[in-house]
């Protein structure tokens, strides 16, 4: 596709080239008289064409810079939005770990106690039996 796109440049740029050496009488009569910013010029109808195709080619470049940076801004705005999206899901990973890890010490606290107390009135039958046996 770019070959085919730089034949075609190459073409009308010949093509533009032999139209302009081939009619010197068009290209060589005067346009008329131009005032720029107090300077005045009397440019040939090919002077005339040759400043339109430049000012043509710089919009042109104009137009990619401008559409170059939309695509680049939008790629950063796409790329920000992914990394945001996956922090996002580290998040609930991490919090869901987070849930699971509490839940699982709340039951072992739970169980500990429950032994804890058992101990307890273990001890304090214990503690009892023999307060009675020493009586």
């Amino acid at each position: 596709m770019i070959l085919l796109g730089l034949l075609l440049v190459l073409g009308l740029g010949g093509l533009a080239l032999a139209a302009f050496l081939n009619n010197d009488g068009l290209f060589t009569a005067p346009a008329g008289t131009v005032e720029l910013f107090g300077y005045h010029a009397d440019p040939s109808v090919g002077q005339v064409f040759l400043v339109g195709g430049a000012a043509g080619a710089l919009v042109l470049v104009g137009l990619m810079m401008m559409f170059g940076g939309a695509g680049r801004r939008a790629r950063r705005r796409l790329a920000a939005r992914r990394e945001l999206q996956a922090q996002r899901a580290e998040m609930r990973d991490l919090q869901r770990r987070h849930d699971s890890i509490k839940s699982e010490l709340a039951a072992k606290r739970t169980v500990e106690d429950d032994r804890a107390a058992d101990r307890a009135a273990v001890e304090a039958e214990v503690a009892e039996e023999e307060r009675v046996a020493a009586r």
